[in-house]
C-alpha cells in the first residue's frame, strides 16, 4: 500500500532513531485502526533506518498463536540469527517451555525459571549487539502477542535508558489490549512515545485516488471515496479496485461509486484481523440492522458495556461504521456473509429475546427466530404465526413459509401442529402447489375426526379438489354434515368443523361450507352432483344474491356472490345483466382478497356470458396485480383464463404466450387436475396456427384421469378434437367431440357456451359428406337454452350454412358474421368470411368471392395464422368444405354421389394440380385432400388420377366441381403454388 499523509508520524520515528543512535533508547507505540496503514508506516520507517546501519529485528504477532509461549520472541531471535548477530547461544527454546508448558502459571504469572534464566539471557544478546550498532526491535500487531514474549519485551524495555535499542510496537485499537497491564506500563515509561495513526483526511484520499486513477477519462468521485471509506487506506484501495472494474466493464463515463467485491473482501480482511469481541459486535450490528438504534450490542453479547463500546470505537476507526451504522449496505452484507461467528444460532436467539423485550414487531422477531436455535418461550409460536399472517397479507410468501416452518418446529400441541400444517398448505400453494400434497393425508384424517375448524377444512377441500381427490373432499364434507347434525341434535349450537366456540350468527360457518360445496359441485360436476343439488340449486343462490352474500367476512361475502353468479350462469338461470354483476364483483376482489377464487368465478361468468372484452380487461388487471404480489400460482391461473379469452377473440399468438406463461410460472406437476386447462389452450392455439408438430408435443404432457371429471377436461378434449381435425383425423376428432357431449350430459352441464361440441361435430360430419347426422346436431344447437348468445349462435349458423342451398348460404353466413363481429370473435369471423367466399364462388360471383377471400386472409393473419390460406387451420379445415350444393332447381349431382368437398378436390386433381396446391386453394390440409381423393376414387370407380377427368366429364360434374375455381383467389393460390 502506498504511504500517503504519514510524514508527521515518520518524522517522530526518525527522531527517536536519531536519539537511539546517540545512545538514548526508547519505545514507540504506533497505534491505529485495522487497515489504517500501520504496517505500511513501519515498512517505510525500516527503509529510512537502513542507511544508519541499524540491526532491524522484525516479528509479527498472530492471534492464532497467542497461546504459544515465546512465539514472538522466537521470531526476533531467528531474525537476529539470520543477520549473524546472535552472539552466543541463547538456549532456545528454554527447557521450561520446550515441553509445551502453559503460557501462564497457575497463579497467572510467568514461571520463575523463565523470568530468571531466559529473560536476562535474551535481553543480554540484544544489549550486546547494541554496543556495536543501533538495534531496532519491531513487533507488528503486538496486541496479539503471547504473554511470555510481552513479558520478555517489557523486561528489556525497563533497561533501555542508556542503550542504543529502539522498540517499535504496532497495535490495533478496539480490543481488550487497551486495558492490558503491559501496555499501560509501556505508556508510563518516560522513554515511550505514543504515535497515533489516524484516518486519512480528504487530501490524503485525493492523493490515493489520483495515484490509482490509471488513465481513466473521468475523475473519481473523491467525496464518495472519503465518505464510504472513512479515511481507511485499505478501504480506499478496495473502492479504487471496484471503480476500475466498472471501467473495464465498459462504463468509461463518470459513473457513481458503488462498492463491490473488492470492498467486501477488504471488510472481511479488517474483521479477520480484529479480536473475537469486535467481530461479534460487527456481526450483531449487521444482524440488527435498523433495530441497532434501539438495542445496545452489550445486551445481546452479554458483555460489559465498556468492552462493547471499545469494540464499537474500533469499528468506527476502521471506517466501517459512521454514527453507529454501516457506511454502506455492502459492508453489512460482507459482515453477514464472511464474518459469521461460532455459535451464531445462540446469538440469533439472544437477539430475538432482547428485541422481544424492547417490543419489536413480530416480523422483525420472526427473522431472527428463523435463523436461531430453538427458543423455548411461550411468545415464540404466536409471534411466528403473526409474522406469517402478516407476510401473506403482503404476499411475501417466501418469508411466510419460513415463519411457518419455524413455527412447526416450535409447537408441540397437536392442535397447533394442525393449524400450522393448514397454513403451510395454503401458503405453499401460491408458489409451489406440489408442496401442499405432503400435508393432505394428515389433514384429511384430522378433518374426518372433526379436529379442523370450518375455515381450515374448507381450505383442505379446495386443495383436495385441486389435486383430483374429489372423493376425499366429498368425504370431508359429509363428515362435517354428520358432525354438525349430531351437535345440533345434542343442542350444543356448535356450527362447523366440530370446533367449540364457532357459533355463526348470520350463517357464517354455514357459508364457509356452502362455498366448499359450490367449488365441489362445479369443479367436479359428476361426483359433486349432490353438493350442487343441496347448495347451488336454489336456497344458497337466492340467499347470496338477495342479501349480497353477507357472511362473517367481506371476503366470504364476495366469494359467495361470485360463485352464485357463476353457478347461475352455468345452470343457465342467470337473471339481469351478468356482465355488469360480474364486473361489480371483480371490483371488490382487488386488491384485498387473499385468494383468486372470487376473481376466477367472476371471469368464468363473463366468458360464458360472452363478455369477452370485459373479461380480457379484467384479466390484465388481475394478472398485473398477481405479478406485483409475486404469487406465481395466481399469475398462472389468470394467465390460463386469459389464454382462452384470447382464443375466442382470435388472438392466437397472445393465447399461446399466455398459456406458455401459465405452464412456466407453475410447472405442470404443480397444476394437479387443472393442468388440462393451460395444455388445452396451447394445443388449440398451435393447431389453429398450423404448427401441428409443436401442438403434438403438448399431447405428451401427462394429464391425470381426474382432469376428465372437471370442466378443464372438456376443454382439453375440445382442443384435442380440433388438433385431430387439423391433422386430417376426422374420426378421432368426432370421438373427442362426442365424448365432450357424453360427459356434459352425464353431469347435467350441457352448456354450448363452454364447449360447442354439437357445432364442431356437425362440421366434421359435413366434411365427411354425412349431412344426415350433421343437420340434427346444428338444429338442436340453435334451439337450446342460451342459443342466442353471439358465439354459440354464430358458430352454429356457420355450420348450418354448409347445409343450406347455394342461394341461402350468403344470408346465413352474413347473420353468423354479424353476431361474431359484434361480440369480437375474430377467428370464427375469419372462418365464416372464408366460407362466404366459397358461397360466392358457387354462385359464380367471382368479384364478391375475391373480396371475401382477401378479407378472410387478412383476418387470419391478424389472428396469428401466418399463411395467407387456411391450409392448417383446425376449424377452417372442418368448415371450408361447403361447396357444390345443388340449387333449388336441382342440378344433378355426379352419379357416384360425390359430396361437394369431394367434387371440388376431384375436379382440381383432374386438372393436374398437386395435393399441396389443392390444399392451399381449398383452405384444407393435405391429409384431407388425400382422404377426399381416396373416397372419390372409390365412388367413381377409378384407380388413377388421369382417369378423373374422363369420369367427371361423363357424370356432368365438371362444371359443378370447378365453379368459381377458374377465376378468383382460388386460381391465384393455385398459380402461386
Amino acid at each position: 500500500m502506498r504511504l500517503v499523509e504519514r510524514d508527521t508520524e515518520l518524522s517522530v520515528l526518525e527522531g527517536m532513531l536519531d536519539a537511539c543512535v546517540g545512545g538514548r533508547g526508547g519505545v514507540a507505540l504506533v497505534s491505529g485502526a485495522v487497515g489504517s496503514g500501520k504496517t505500511a508506516l513501519l515498512r517505510a520507517f525500516r527503509e529510512r533506518a537502513a542507511p544508519t546501519g541499524a540491526l532491524w529485528l522484525q516479528a509479527t504477532a498472530v492471534g492464532a498463536e497467542k497461546d504459544v509461549p515465546l512465539r514472538v520472541a522466537g521470531q526476533l531471535m531467528r531474525t537476529a540469527e539470520a543477520a549473524g548477530a546472535s552472539g552466543e547461544p541463547a538456549g532456545w527454546p528454554p527447557p521450561v517451555v520446550a515441553g509445551g508448558a502453559p503460557a501462564r502459571a497457575a497463579e497467572g504469572g510467568i514461571p520463575a525459571e523463565v523470568a530468571v534464566e531466559f529473560f536476562p539471557r535474551w535481553s543480554g544478546i540484544l544489549f550486546a549487539q547494541a554496543r556495536n550498532r543501533p538495534v531496532v526491535v519491531c513487533i507488528d500487531d503486538v496486541h496479539q502477542a503471547d504473554a511470555y514474549s510481552l513479558e520478555c519485551v517489557l523486561h528489556m524495555v525497563r533497561r533501555l535508558d542508556v542503550s542504543r535499542i529502539l522498540v517499535v510496537l504496532g497495535e490495533s485499537v478496539g480490543s481488550d489490549w487497551e486495558d492490558n497491564k503491559t501496555r499501560q506500563e509501556l505508556l508510563m515509561r518516560p522513554a515511550c512515545r505514543f504515535v497515533q495513526v489516524g484516518p486519512l483526511p480528504r487530501d490524503g484520499v485525493v492523493a490515493m485516488t489520483a495515484a490509482g486513477q490509471k488513465g481513466r477519462r473521468s475523475a473519481p468521485p473523491v467525496s464518495e471515496f472519503h465518505r464510504l471509506s472513512g479515511g481507511s487506506p485499505l478501504l480506499v484501495r478496495a473502492l479504487l479496485d471496484d471503480y476500475e472494474d466498472v471501467g473495464r466493464a465498459g462504463d468509461a463515463g463518470g459513473a457513481g461509486l458503488v462498492p463491490g467485491a473488492a470492498y467486501e473482501r477488504a471488510v472481511a480482511l479488517c474483521l479477520n484481523r480484529c479480536d473475537a469481541l469486535t467481530r461479534r459486535t460487527a456481526w450483531v450490528l449487521a444482524v440488527l440492522g435498523p433495530q441497532a438504534e434501539q438495542v445496545e450490542p452489550a445486551e445481546v453479547l452479554g458483555v460489559p458495556r465498556a468492552a462493547a463500546e471499545r469494540s464499537l470505537r474500533g469499528l468506527h476507526r476502521m471506517g466501517l461504521l459512521a454514527g453507529g451504522r454501516f457506511r454502506h449496505a455492502c459492508g453489512r452484507a460482507a459482515v453477514l456473509r464472511r464474518a459469521e461467528p461460532p455459535g451464531c444460532g445462540r446469538l440469533q436467539a439472544r437477539v430475538a429475546r432482547v428485541l422481544y423485550e424492547h417490543g419489536a414487531p413480530a416480523a422483525v422477531l420472526a427473522r431472527h427466530l428463523i435463523a436461531a436455535e430453538p427458543v423455548d418461550a411461550p411468545w415464540v409460536l404466536p409471534t411466528l404465526l403473526e409474522a406469517a399472517e402478516s407476510a401473506l397479507a403482503r404476499n411475501d410468501v417466501g418469508p411466510a413459509l419460513d415463519c411457518l416452518r419455524a413455527a412447526r418446529d416450535a409447537c408441540s400441541d397437536e392442535r397447533q401442529v394442525l393449524e400450522v400444517r393448514v397454513a403451510l398448505m395454503r401458503a405453499g400453494w401460491r408458489v409451489d402447489p406440489s408442496s401442499a400434497v405432503r400435508h393432505l393425508p394428515a389433514l384429511t384424517d384430522a378433518a374426518l375426526a372433526g379436529r379442523l375448524t370450518a375455515r381450515d377444512a374448507k381450505a383442505l377441500v379446495g386443495h383436495l379438489l385441486w389435486f383430483g381427490r374429489a372423493d376425499e373432499a366429498l368425504e370431508v364434507l359429509r363428515a362435517a354434515d354428520e358432525q354438525r347434525e349430531g351437535e345440533k341434535r345434542e343442542g350444543e349450537g356448535v356450527a362447523g368443523g366440530g370446533v367449540p366456540g364457532e357459533r355463526a350468527p348470520g350463517g357464517g360457518v354455514r357459508s364457509v361450507w356452502d362455498l366448499a360445496r359450490l367449488w365441489c359441485a362445479y369443479g367436479y360436476p359428476g361426483p359433486g352432483r349432490s353438493c350442487r343439488a343441496a347448495v347451488a340449486g336454489g336456497a344458497y343462490r337466492n340467499r347470496s344474491e338477495a342479501a349480497g352474500g353477507a357472511g362473517p367476512t367481506a371476503e366470504q361475502g364476495t366469494q359467495q356472490r361470485a360463485l352464485a353468479l357463476m353457478a347461475s350462469v352455468l345452470d343457465q338461470q342467470a337473471a339481469g345483466d351478468v356482465v355488469a354483476r360480474a364486473e361489480r364483483i371483480l371490483h371488490e376482489t382487488r386488491p384485498e382478497d387473499r385468494t383468486p377464487a372470487a376473481g376466477l368465478a367472476a371471469l368464468v361468468a363473463l366468458v360464458v356470458a360472452d363478455g369477452l372484452r370485459e373479461a380480457a380487461r379484467w384479466c390484465d388487471i388481475l394478472l398485473a396485480e398477481a405479478r406485483e404480489r409475486r404469487t406465481p400460482m395466481w399469475q398462472a391461473l389468470f394467465a390460463s383464463v386469459k389464454a382462452f379469452i384470447e382464443i375466442r377473440l382470435g388472438e392466437l399468438a397472445a393465447a399461446e404466450e399466455s398459456a406458455h406463461t401459465a405452464l412456466t410460472v407453475v410447472p405442470p406437476e404443480g397444476w394437479g387436475a387443472a393442468v388440462a386447462v393451460p395444455v388445452a389452450a396451447l394445443l388449440y392455439a398451435k393447431a389453429a396456427m398450423g404448427r401441428l408438430d409443436e401442438a403434438a408435443a403438448h399431447l405428451l404432457v401427462p394429464v391425470p384421469d381426474a382432469a376428465f371429471r372437471t370442466p378443464g377436461g372438456l376443454l382439453y378434449l375440445w382442443a384435442r378434437g380440433h388438433y385431430h381435425l387439423a391433422a386430417g383425423r376426422p374420426y378421432a376428432a368426432l370421438e373427442d367431440f362426442h365424448r365432450c357431449g357424453d360427459l356434459m350430459a352425464r353431469w347435467d352441464l350441457d352448456l354450448s357456451e363452454l364447449v360447442p361440441w354439437r357445432a364442431d361435430a356437425a362440421r366434421v360430419y359435413v366434411s365427411l359428406g354425412d349431412d344426415r347426422r350433421a343437420r340434427p346436431l346444428l338444429e338442436e344447437e340453435l334451439t337450446r337454452p342460451g342459443a342466442r348468445r353471439p358465439w354459440t349462435r354464430g358458430v352454429a349458423l356457420r355450420g348450418l350454412a354448409a347445409l343450406a342451398e347455394k342461394g341461402d348460404r350468403p344470408r346465413v353466413l352474413g347473420e353468423a358474421m354479424d353476431l361474431l363481429q359484434q361480440s369480437g370473435h375474430r377467428l370464427e369471423l375469419a372462418y365464416a368470411m372464408a366460407e362466404l367466399s366459397y358461397a360466392y364462388w358457387d354462385m359464380n360471383d367471382g368479384s364478391r368471392a375475391r373480396v371475401a377471400a382477401r378479407k378472410a386472409q387478412q383476418l387470419m393473419r391478424e389472428c396469428g395464422i401466418r399463411s395467407p390460406v387456411l391450409k392448417a387451420s383446425p376449424v377452417g379445415a372442418a368448415g371450408s368444405y361447403a361447396s357444390g350444393r345443388p340449387t333449388a332447381g336441382g342440378a344433378a349431382r355426379p352419379a357416384a354421389e360425390l359430396s361437394g368437398a369431394e367434387q371440388r378436390v376431384a375436379a382440381l386433381a383432374a386438372r393436374g394440380y398437386t395435393n399441396r396446391q389443392i390444399a392451399g386453394a381449398l383452405f384444407i390440409t393435405i391429409s384431407t385432400v388425400e382422404q377426399h381423393l381416396t373416397r372419390a376414387y372409390r365412388k367413381l370407380g377409378v384407380q388413377r388420377r388421369t382417369d378423373l377427368a374422363t369420369r367427371l366429364k361423363q357424370d356432368g360434374a365438371d362444371g359443378a366441381g370447378l365453379d368459381g375455381c377458374g377465376d378468383g383467389p382460388a386460381r391465384d393460390c393455385l398459380r402461386a403454388g
